[in-house]
């Protein structure tokens, strides 16, 4: 009887490929600085790192580019020119300069707190990682539910200080592999609902969190609300025009001016029920 091949867990398939996919655009924009980076990696990552890393051995040997990995063996593959450091405990890494870290569990406010400090964070739903990061400094930030076919689920968390690095993190997000047996679902959204990875998502959950906003807050442009939808979803700035688009024809919201292609500068108003 030929021996049955273990299907690789749907949740680290897909971290992995968000992983990569952003590592390679943060290494991109650190070898263009002066003081490098530093990667710190707490999961099994490691070797998928290298493989990143390798993939600029031509810049290496002029641009500071480290990697820390903690409580675990180098795995072979690392890239002449890159510095490796292995250390036991998170709380032995100080890092002053810009900083990835891939952390899985728990982690000491101290790791973060630095300029250009940035978290990739594989957790169990729930809990305050969201609230903690950001009172370290990290602003924006987004947590993002990866539920399997079966319904078991793991969060990744993103969150740094730079919109621009979180826009960047999300066109990853949405770019990741469709046919790993992953749907997303956003923390914050009270009715789960679960969405298909594509690069043109399912626009309702958004479409919700929208209205919700513009009641509270009131009337809105259109920048409010995509850089709510930056902040405050899982979904990306430019989604927020397809959502607030359909709201209009659905009769949910009012615009000013009542005609034309939204803008950036039309103010919208939630209609009351």
């Amino acid at each position: 009887m030929a021996e049955r091949v273990r299907r690789p867990d749907p949740h680290v398939s897909v971290e992995r490929d968000v992983l990569v996919r952003y590592l390679d655009a943060w290494t991109a924009t650190v070898l263009r600085s002066p003081r490098g980076g530093t990667y710190v990696e707490s999961g099994g990552f490691a070797a998928d790192a290298f493989r990143v890393f390798g993939e600029f051995a031509d810049r290496l040997a002029e641009h500071h580019l480290e990697a820390i990995l903690v409580g675990r063996a180098t795995p072979a593959g690392a890239p002449a020119g890159l510095v490796v450091r292995t250390v036991d405990d998170l709380r032995d890494v100080d890092v002053p300069g810009p900083m990835l870290a891939h952390l899985d569990g728990a982690w000491p406010a101290s790791l973060v707190r630095g300029k250009a400090h940035e978290v990739l964070l594989d957790t169990v739903p729930g809990g305050d990682h969201r609230a903690r990061l950001q009172a370290a400094g990290l602003g924006c930030a987004v947590a993002v539910d990866l539920v399997a076919d079966n319904g078991s689920a793991r969060t990744l968390l993103f969150a740094t200080a730079d919109s621009r690095h979180l826009t960047t993190f999300k066109n990853e997000l949405w770019a990741a592999d469709e046919f790993a047996g992953i749907r997303y679902r956003d923390p914050r959204d009270a009715e789960g609902t679960l969405v298909d990875i594509s690069l043109t998502p399912q626009l309702l959950p958004l479409r919700r969190a929208l209205l919700a906003e513009l009641g509270r807050r009131g009337p809105a442009t259109v920048a409010d609300l995509q850089k709510f939808t930056l902040l405050e979803t899982i979904y990306r700035a430019e989604d927020a025009a397809g959502a607030l688009s359909a709201a209009v024809t659905a009769g949910q919201v009012t615009r000013e001016p009542e005609k034309g292609r939204l803008t950036a500068r039309t103010v919208l108003t939630a209609v009351r029920s």
